[in-house]
């Protein structure tokens, strides 16, 4: 089964991997990352597990509802998203299946 916590270091190894600045939200450790004018951090991510990973999510919607006003996100985490749904075919059929 795949959890938050794989789902999240998936998150920040691509971020990284796209040249993204991985961090930490000041004060608590909380992983983020930064897609030039806006962040997701730890506290998102978690919000958006497991329903960004559906079929018919729309991540757009789902950022918005969690974290309003950062349209910039939208694109880079939804290439984020295809590419551990290409990655873990496992992770995004047992969400399938979950969902």
């Amino acid at each position: 089964m795949y959890t938050f916590d794989e789902f999240q270091s998936d998150v920040i190894r691509i971020a990284k991997s796209h040249g993204y600045k991985v961090g930490r939200l000041r004060g608590t450790g909380i992983p983020q990352v930064d897609f030039g004018h806006k962040k997701l951090h730890g506290k998102h991510f978690r919000a958006l597990f497991p329903s960004v990973l559906t079929d018919n999510a729309d991540i757009n919607k789902l950022i918005e509802k969690i974290a309003p006003g950062r349209p910039c996100t939208h694109l880079p985490f939804r290439k984020i998203v295809k590419q551990i749904r290409n990655e873990r075919p496992q992770a995004y059929a047992d969400t399938v299946r979950a969902g």
